[in-house]
């Protein structure tokens, strides 16, 4: 089984969802993958904090007994018909809904429905998503001190390393001479698609570089920062490729970064 795969199921892993056969393909590829480990163990965590932190409510009284109502009314009406009762679900309006006829219950109606999907659909953007999974592998590797799967300064060793490994080939620069030293690179995965990372260093704090090609009839981003979780992060496109820094540095030398890449790239 692919990291990929493992990743997709172990949210079905964790609720049980998951026969028997599947769950012990990904519990093999887990016990074999330190990446996945660190994946179920943040979905542990934040499922045991959703769970400590979720608000429950109790069903008010007048709910309950016209429950309890309607369930005491199904035996009734199978006995007189003398089957189980399937019928299809009735349907009532509200009491606040207007008694203006059909024509002006339409507009109302269509402006329901608009808000009802506006709320539903109403949520972080693909951009903040993206961000925020940096952020997330980001902060995992230096939980689990997983920084980089080769560990090298030389731009010679770090690029060829990634050959045979992704299906195109990320632009590698030692950058120590103005202040960002290379230490390595790993692979990782943003929605579910495998992606190079290069770890940089400023002073004692760690940058990653997420690298992955811009997506046919995709337009690139020309800069974007954002702060998350106590992170920042750039996010920039240039020579067909994404790229996505993350530290805890301040924006500025991130920006800093994210130019001397362009001019080394363009060079």
């Amino acid at each position: 089984m692919r990291c990929n795969d493992a990743l997709e199921l172990q949210s079905a892993l964790l609720d049980g969802e998951l026969g028997a056969r599947e769950s012990r393909d990904v519990e093999a590829h887990l016990a074999a993958c330190t990446h996945c480990q660190a994946t179920l163990k943040d979905l542990q965590d934040l499922s045991g904090s959703l769970r400590a932190q979720a608000e429950y409510f109790r069903a008010p009284p007048d709910l309950r007994s016209r429950i309890g109502a309607q369930i005491r009314a199904e035996p009734r009406a199978a006995t007189r018909t003398g089957k189980p009762t399937r019928s299809a679900p009735s349907f009532s309006l509200p009491s606040w809904w207007p008694s203006w006829g059909m024509g002006a219950a339409v507009p109302v109606a269509a402006a329901i429905l608009a808000f009802t999907v506006g709320v539903q659909f109403a949520g972080p953007s693909a951009d903040d998503r993206l961000l925020d999974e940096t952020v997330g592998d980001h902060a995992r590797a230096l939980v689990t001190d997983h920084a980089f799967d080769v560990a090298s300064s030389d731009q010679h060793t770090v690029k060829p390393w990634f050959a045979g490994k992704l299906d195109f080939s990320p632009p590698v620069h030692d950058l120590g001479a103005d202040g960002f030293p290379l230490i390595g690179g790993r692979l990782d995965y943003l929605d579910h698609t495998r992606v190079a990372v290069l770890a940089y260093r400023k002073r004692q704090h760690e940058i990653d570089v997420f690298i992955w090609p811009v997506a046919r009839g995709v337009s690139g981003v020309s800069s974007l920062t954002r702060a998350s979780r106590g992170y920042n992060v750039v996010r920039w496109s240039a020579g067909g490729m994404n790229f996505c820094a993350v530290s805890d540095v301040e924006p500025d030398e991130l920006q800093h970064l994210m130019a001397l890449i362009r001019s080394a790239s363009a060079a």
